[in-house]
C-alpha cells in the first residue's frame, strides 16, 4: 500500500510539472485566458506553487489584471522569498497601477540583490519622478542613461526631472532623444514642455501638438497642452485636453484641480465639486484645492461647510493674503467677527508686503 501511495505522489507531481509546462506554452503564444485557467487549476492541486502564482501574474498583467497580478506577485513572494525576479515584477505591476509607493519599495528591494539592472534603476527614478521626488529621481535616471540607456522613457524622464530642478543639459537631452529611434515624439514633448516653463506658450503648443501627432498618448502631453491652452484663454480646448489626460491617467491630480478651476469659473459648480473631492482624495492636504472647494462652498450657499477647507487652505500656505481674505469674508458671514477681523488684518498685511515686492522688481528708468 505504501509503495501504490508513493506511486501516486510521484504521478501527480509529474502530471502538475506536464501542466505548468502546457500553461507556460499557452502563456508563450499569447493565449493568456487559456494560460490563466491552466495556473488556476495547478494551483487549485497545489497551492503553494510560487512559480504557477508568479506566472499567473505575469499573465493577468497581460490582461491589465493588476490588482489581481499584485496579490499573486505577493503569494509567490511570501511561499519563496528566494524569487528575486519576482520582486522586479512586483514593481512593476505596481507601477503600472499607478501605485508609485508602492513600486519604489519592490524595485529598491530588488536592486538590493541586483544592484545593476537597469531596467528596475529605470523605472524606480521614474516611480520617484511620479511622486515629485525629482532629485532621487535624477540619481538614479541618470545611472541609467550613463550606463548607456537610450530608452526614450529614461531620456525624457531624466530630462523631465532636470527641467523642474532648473538643472542644465535639458537642450542636449532634447537632441539625443530625437536622435534615438522612437524618441521623437519625447523629443517634441520634452522640448514643449521647456518652452511652457519659460512661459512662451505659443511656441509650446507648435512642439506639443507635433508630439501629439505623432503619439497622443504619451504621459503628461495632454495636460502640457491642456495647461497652455488654460494659460491663453482657450479654455475649450484645455478642457478636452485635461479630460484626456484624465482617460490615460484617471489619478492625475493636477488635471482633476484643473478641470475643477474650469468649471467652476463657467459656473458649472456641481461639476467643478466632484472634480475637487476626487483631486483632494488624492492630496488632501493642497492649499489651493482646498481655496476653490471653499470657495465654490461658499457660492453654493454652504459657508459652515466651506470653513475646514478654508482652514486648511491657510494652514498650509499662510503667506497668501488672498486666501485669508476669503477666510475672513466666511467667518464674518457665519458671525464670527472676532476671528474674522484676525484674518481681514492679517491679509492687509500679506498683501501690502507682496504689493511692496512687486514694486522693487520694477526696473527703474
Amino acid at each position: 500500500m505504501a509503495f501504490l501511495l508513493l506511486i501516486a505522489v510521484i504521478v501527480g507531481q509529474a502530471s502538475i510539472e506536464e501542466r505548468f509546462d502546457r500553461a507556460v506554452g499557452l502563456q508563450k503564444q499569447g493565449s493568456f485566458k487559456e494560460a490563466e485557467a491552466e495556473y488556476r487549476a495547478i494551483l487549485v492541486e497545489n497551492p503553494n506553487y510560487a512559480e504557477a502564482h508568479a506566472n499567473l501574474a505575469a499573465v493577468l498583467i497581460r490582461m491589465d489584471r493588476y490588482e489581481e497580478a499584485v496579490s499573486e506577485y505577493q503569494t509567490a513572494l511570501r511561499l519563496a522569498p528566494q524569487l528575486t525576479p519576482v520582486l522586479l515584477n512586483l514593481g512593476i505591476a505596481h507601477y503600472r497601477k499607478g501605485e508609485f509607493e508602492k513600486a519604489v519599495d519592490a524595485f529598491r528591494g530588488f536592486l538590493d540583490r541586483s544592484p545593476e539592472n537597469l531596467q528596475a534603476m529605470q523605472l524606480m527614478g521614474l516611480s520617484l519622478l511620479e511622486m515629485g521626488r525629482e532629485e532621487e529621481a535624477v540619481s538614479l535616471l541618470q545611472q541609467a542613461v550613463s550606463a548607456g540607456s537610450d530608452d526614450p522613457a529614461a531620456l525624457y524622464g531624466l530630462g523631465l526631472a532636470c527641467l523642474r530642478l532648473q538643472k542644465p543639459g535639458v537642450p542636449a537631452l532634447i537632441e539625443r532623444l530625437a536622435n534615438t529611434p522612437k524618441g521623437a515624439a519625447a523629443s517634441h514633448l520634452l522640448r514643449g514642455q521647456s518652452l511652457l516653463s519659460r512661459g512662451e506658450f505659443e511656441k509650446a503648443i507648435v512642439e506639443l501638438e507635433l508630439a501629439a501627432g505623432l503619439n497622443a498618448d504619451l504621459p503628461r502631453l495632454q495636460y502640457s497642452l491642456g495647461l497652455c491652452y488654460f494659460k491663453i484663454g482657450r479654455t475649450g480646448e484645455a478642457v478636452t485636453a485635461f479630460g484626456a489626460e484624465l482617460k490615460r491617467a484617471p489619478r492625475d491630480f493636477s488635471s482633476l484641480y484643473y478641470l475643477a478651476y474650469l468649471r467652476e469659473e463657467e459656473g458649472n459648480l456641481a461639476a467643478a465639486r466632484s472634480r475637487l473631492e476626487a483631486a483632494l482624495a488624492l492630496e488632501p492636504d493642497s492649499a489651493e484645492a482646498n481655496a476653490l472647494l471653499g470657495k465654490i462652498l461658499v457660492k453654493q450657499g454652504k459657508a459652515a461647510e466651506a470653513v475646514k477647507p478654508l482652514e486648511a487652505a491657510v494652514a498650509k500656505d499662510p503667506e497668501d493674503g488672498e486666501k485669508r481674505y476669503q477666510l475672513a469674508r466666511v467667518y464674518l458671514q457665519l458671525g464670527r467677527r472676532e476671528e474674522a477681523a484676525r484674518e481681514f488684518a492679517e491679509s492687509q498685511q500679506l498683501k501690502a508686503r507682496q504689493l511692496q515686492r512687486d514694486r522693487e522688481r520694477i526696473p527703474k528708468p
